[in-house]
C-alpha cells in the first residue's frame, strides 16, 4: 500500500511540474537570481549518458533578464554519476541571450558549476552596456568550445556607429599549467578587413590567477591610424581584482610611445603603482589624426613637437602622486611631482622647468606700463596650488630668469 502511494505521489509530482519547480529552486538558490522555466525538463536515459533538455530558461526578472535560452541540452555520462561526480560532457545552447554585467552571485559561487567538455552555441547574442560609454552588441554568435582541441566562435558586433564581423580561435589544452595555445581574435568591418587582431601565444594557469606571458594587439584603420600593444608577464586574479604587469609597450604610429614597467593594480578602490616612460611627437597633428581637438593657439609648428617624460605613478582611491624624474617639452627640460585628489578636485604642483618660450603656446599677455604685463585672473575657486620654478621664461615682453610662479588656494598667482 505504501509503495502504491509513493508511486502515485511520484506520478503527480512529475506530471504537475514538480521537477520544474525543484530545478527552478535549486538554480535560483545557487545563482541568487530568479529562475524561470517554460516547461519541466525532458530526460532521456541512454546506454552511456543521460540527456536533459530544458526549454525556455530565464535567469533574472522578466523585465530585466540576465540570461535566457530557448533550448538548453545537457549530456552527462552515467559512469561519473554513479560515483557521485558531476561531469558535464556536452552543453548545447540554442538562441542564448546574455545581458551583462552579472548581477547575481560572485564568481566564487559560479565556480560550483563544472565547465563542460564541449559547448556548442547556435545563434547567440550578447549585450554589454557601458563599454567606453556605449553599448556593445554581439549577434549571430555561433561556435564550438571544447576542453581540449580546436575551439572557434564567430559572430557580428556593433558598437557606437560601427559594426562588422569577429572571429575567435584557440587550441584548448589540458596540461596542468596551460589553458590554451595560439589564441587569436580578429575583428573586421566592411571597410577595414583587418581592423583589430589580438594574439596570445600561450595562456597559463597559476595557483589562483591567469598568466599571460605575451600579449600582442594590432589595430589599424584606413592605412593611417594604427596602434600596436605588446604586453609581457601579465598576471590577472579576478577573484581578488588584482593585476600585475611586467612590461607593456604601446605605440601609435611613429608619434606616440608609452612604456609601462612593474605595474601593480588593485580595485576597488583603485590602488597601485607603475613606472612609465612616454614620448609624444607632433601632439597637435596626432590629436587631429585621432579625432581630438586642440586649442587654436597651438597652431605654431614649434608647439608641442616633442614631449617626453619618465617617472612613476601611484594612486590610492582618489589620491594620486605623479613623479616626473626627467622630461622635456620641446626644447625645455622639466621635472618634479604633481599630487592631489580627484574627489574633491585638489592638485598641488612642484615643478622645475628650464628654458620656456610661451610664445609657442599662448598669445602674448597685455602689456602695462614699463616692462610689466597684465596676466589673466584665475577663477575664484582654483583647485591648483603649489609652485612652478622656471630658469628662463620668454613670453611677449616678459624675459625673466629664475622665476617662481606660486598659486594659492584661490585667486591669481603671484
Amino acid at each position: 500500500m505504501t509503495l502504491a502511494f509513493l508511486a502515485l505521489g511520484g506520478v503527480f509530482f512529475w506530471f504537475f511540474g514538480g521537477p520544474r519547480y525543484v530545478l527552478e529552486g535549486v538554480l535560483g538558490a545557487r545563482l541568487r537570481q530568479p529562475v524561470h522555466l517554460a516547461a519541466g525538463p525532458q530526460i532521456y536515459w541512454g546506454r552511456k549518458t543521460v540527456r536533459i533538455t530544458v526549454l525556455g530558461l530565464r535567469v533574472g526578472t522578466e523585465a530585466r533578464p540576465w540570461f535566457s535560452v530557448n533550448r538548453l541540452i545537457i549530456v552527462l555520462p552515467w559512469s561519473r554519476l554513479l560515483r557521485g561526480q558531476l561531469q558535464i560532457q556536452k552543453v548545447t545552447l540554442d538562441a542564448p541571450t546574455l545581458n551583462g554585467p552579472w548581477r547575481g552571485v560572485s564568481s566564487t559561487g559560479a565556480r560550483a558549476f563544472p565547465w563542460p567538455g564541449e559547448m556548442v552555441v547556435h545563434n547567440g547574442a550578447l549585450r554589454w552596456p557601458a563599454v567606453a560609454g556605449h553599448t556593445l552588441s554581439v549577434t549571430a554568435l555561433n561556435g564550438r568550445v571544447v576542453a581540449q582541441g580546436l575551439s572557434q566562435v564567430a559572430g557580428d558586433w556593433h558598437w557606437r556607429n560601427a559594426g562588422g564581423r569577429w572571429h575567435f580561435a584557440a587550441e584548448m589544452a589540458s596540461a596542468p599549467m596551460v589553458l590554451a595555445r595560439n589564441m587569436i581574435l580578429r575583428v573586421a568591418t566592411p571597410a577595414e578587413p583587418a581592423l583589430l587582431q589580438v594574439v596570445i601565444p600561450v595562456l597559463q594557469r597559476g595557483s589562483r590567477e591567469i598568466v599571460v606571458p605575451t600579449l600582442l594587439v594590432r589595430w589599424q584603420e584606413s592605412g593611417q591610424r594604427q596602434a600596436r600593444l605588446r604586453v609581457r608577464a601579465l598576471r590577472l586574479n579576478m577573484l581578488r581584482r588584482h593585476v600585475i604587469l611586467g612590461e607593456g609597450v604601446l605605440a601609435a604610429g611613429r608619434d606616440l610611445t608609452l612604456h609601462i614597467r612593474a605595474a601593480d593594480l588593485r580595485w576597488p578602490p583603485l590602488q597601485g603603482h607603475l613606472a612609465y616612460q612616454a614620448t609624444i611627437r607632433h601632439l597637435p597633428q596626432l590629436a587631429r589624426r585621432w579625432g581630438l581637438t586642440t586649442p587654436p593657439t597651438l597652431a605654431s609648428p614649434n608647439a608641442l613637437y616633442r614631449l617626453t617624460a619618465a617617472g612613476t605613478l601611484q594612486w590610492d582611491g582618489p589620491h594620486l602622486q605623479w613623479h616626473i624624474a626627467q622630461g622635456r617639452m620641446d626644447g625645455s627640460a622639466w621635472a618634479g611631482q604633481i599630487v592631489g585628489t580627484w574627489k574633491p578636485l585638489a592638485i598641488r604642483v612642484d615643478l622645475h622647468v628650464g628654458r620656456l618660450n610661451l610664445d609657442h603656446y599662448l598669445p602674448a599677455p597685455r602689456t602695462g606700463t614699463g616692462p610689466s604685463a597684465l596676466l589673466p585672473a584665475l577663477p575664484a575657486h582654483w583647485p591648483v596650488t603649489g609652485s612652478v620654478r622656471v630658469a628662463h621664461l620668454r613670453w611677449g615682453r616678459i624675459n625673466a630668469r629664475d622665476l617662481v610662479i606660486r598659486s594659492p588656494a584661490s585667486g591669481a598667482p603671484h
